[in-house]
């Protein structure tokens, strides 16, 4: 029986989708040697990115994330022969297709609905797209969001010419959500925080690349970057991602006093647990390690009566392991009745 700790539905907890660009993989479409990765879709294959977010969809999610992590003006300009206009463009679109997306998906689903007696698929709203965007470190293509070794060449105004802009593109577009996710610094954090001044209206969060159950990817511990982001009062919103889903907890413990002092709530959205392996990074490279989606959704209670009230997947997990979330998020709501 799932443990009753629940202060958490005080808070609206909703469901994010998993690893996209895991499934556009998983369908044959070899990404990872591709310095734009999973975004290249975005212009050779549009239905194929609307096929992967109606499944997560289908599958339950509330939010979607736009296939956007790797993009970015300067990389598109670069790796793909566009201008800054065309390359703006592009990043647009990835907001454009998560969106027609979750139209379609909307129609379908309320027929769906209106022919059932379901409490709960008459209580589900419309989900809500986030603009989804890497560090600095996806320009290097050399999985450098995962150590931070990138922090020392790249200088504070370079980091924010690199984010500026795709921000700006998303959020004209039009998002629910920003997510500046899979960061390892605290020194990025801290430079897309105050950037983010600039965009009042952007809804963020700043989403943490985790090494272990108390440090960020590059070292500083979890709770001392949380703190100097947060301290300012302009986010909401704070997580982790792309880690193993064994460091949430303790991640989640360290970080109550700042819960309790800014009125935080948390974004929780770890891996599989698997461990990209790689001779160079690319084509040569695989997961390897145990996939630990069965410690993952059991500890999603206590998840969210840590303050966690975004909860979803990253790579390697596919729609069947959101769908996983959602029931357990369901069953967690109707207990509460």
């Amino acid at each position: 029986m799932l443990p009753i700790l629940f202060t958490y539905f005080k808070m609206n907890v909703l469901v994010l989708d998993g690893g996209a660009s895991t499934e556009i993989n998983n369908m044959g479409y070899s990404i990872h040697g591709d310095p734009l990765w999973s975004s290249r879709m975005l212009m050779t294959k549009p239905e194929l990115i609307k096929g992967v977010h109606k499944s997560f969809l289908e599958h339950g999610c509330d939010i979607i994330q736009t296939i956007s992590y790797q993009a970015s003006i300067s990389g598109i300009q670069k790796y793909a022969n566009k201008t800054a206009e065309e390359a703006k463009e592009v990043m647009q679109k990835s907001v454009h297709l998560a969106r027609e997306s979750v139209e379609e998906f909307w129609k379908d689903y309320q027929k769906k609905a209106e022919a059932s007696d379901s409490t709960i698929l008459a209580d589900k709203k419309k989900p809500l797209v986030c603009g989804c965007l890497g560090a600095i470190a996806v320009q290097f293509f050399n999985a450098g969001e995962y150590s931070g070794a990138y922090i020392d060449e790249v200088t504070e105004q370079e980091i924010v010419d690199f984010h500026r802009p795709r921000i700006a593109a998303l959020l004209e577009a039009g998002i629910d959500y920003l997510a500046l996710e899979t960061i390892p610094v605290q020194k990025e954090a801290e430079i897309v925080t105050k950037l983010l001044r600039e965009f009042p209206n952007a809804n963020p969060w700043i989403s943490f690349q985790c090494k272990d159950g108390n440090h960020i990817g590059h070292g500083e511990v979890f709770s001392d970057a949380v703190q100097s982001v947060v301290q300012d009062g302009l986010l909401k919103y704070v997580g982790v991602n792309c880690c193993s889903p064994l460091y949430v907890t303790p991640l989640l413990q360290s970080v109550q006093k700042q819960r309790k002092a800014y009125s935080l709530e948390f974004v929780t959205y770890p891996n599989t647990g698997e461990i990209w392996e790689k001779e160079t990074f690319g084509e040569t490279g695989k997961f390897i390690g145990d996939n630990l989606m069965s410690s993952f959704v059991p500890a999603v209670p206590e998840w969210i009566d840590l303050g966690a009230s975004i909860i979803g997947g990253c790579c390697q997990t596919t729609p069947k392991d959101i769908q996983g979330l959602v029931d357990c998020v369901n069953g967690l709501k109707a207990s509460k009745k």
